[in-house]
């Protein structure tokens, strides 16, 4: 009798338990990603080896550029730590929806990613543009000029620039690579005749190389620079916008964009 009362005990124990754990789990997942963040002092940004938006420095290990510097003003602003997660642009869209990460910054808001992902408000423009090592970008004034099957083009995959870019320039010959890197490294080898990128990228590169020409073809093309979120984050997304508009009118966002570019 006494063993079947310690089991008895036991069992309701366990059961008590169970309901705490299912409790706690209950209230976890009914907290939106602004609280969550709050709560766990912690927000989680992907970020991908895009230089001036995102660059790991390889001896320290810390992330640097654009959206490094203006995440961690903004969430340092309420005590929130910033955790950077790598992923690449082809796959950014997917790591918010499978909640590896709770923000990307520099994404490029278009009416297709906007069916799956949301938006802050724009941080920035961004032109489209080429650079080339030759005489030949020199004469790529216009997107009519570069659409054409003899206009080799090398550019990231899964970026917006690319996917806008390929839209307009349908007869260009691509060759698609994973990263600014890989990109530069065709068109010095001469697999490529120009990159193609947002004018920032470009002109770090002009800035770094001292050598190339970077054209802004005509018409002009330009993309919105935004904060990219899961559709759901209303809360996130207000405050997310709260703190951009603060920060741009305080100038704050301004100096971090002439910290990395020298203009805005």
């Amino acid at each position: 009798m006494q063993v079947r009362m310690k089991s008895l005990a036991w069992r309701g124990m366990m059961a008590a338990l169970a309901v705490v754990g299912l409790t706690q789990a209950a209230l976890a997942q009914s907290k939106n990603d602004m609280e969550r963040i709050t709560s766990s002092k912690v927000v989680r940004v992907g970020a991908i080896e895009a230089f001036p938006y995102y660059r790991k420095d390889l001896a320290s290990g810390e992330w640097e550029g654009i959206i490094p510097d203006l995440t961690r003003l903004m969430f340092g602003s309420i005590g929130v730590k910033v955790e950077f997660v790598p992923t690449e642009w082809g796959t950014a869209a997917a790591g918010l929806q499978s909640d590896k990460f709770d923000l990307v910054g520099g994404f490029n808001a278009t009416p297709q990613c906007a069916l799956a992902v949301g938006f802050s408000k724009i941080v920035a423009e961004s032109k489209i543009a080429v650079v080339g090592l030759t005489d030949k970008a020199k004469s790529l004034t216009s997107w009519d000029a570069i659409n054409t099957p003899d206009v080799k083009i090398a550019a990231v995959d899964g970026a917006s620039t690319t996917r806008a870019a390929q839209a307009f320039l349908p007869k260009a010959t691509w060759t698609l690579v994973k990263s600014t890197d890989a990109m530069i490294l065709e068109m010095e080898s001469g697999r490529a005749d120009v990159i193609l990128s947002n004018e920032p990228t470009l002109a770090l590169f002009l800035k770094a190389k001292k050598k190339g020409e970077l054209v802004i073809p005509t018409p002009v093309r330009a993309q919105p620079i935004n904060f990219g979120m899961r559709k759901n984050s209303k809360e996130l997304k207000e405050w997310v916008d709260i703190a951009l508009e603060y920060y741009q009118i305080s100038g704050d966002v301004t100096e971090i964009w002439n910290k990395y570019l020298g203009t805005k």
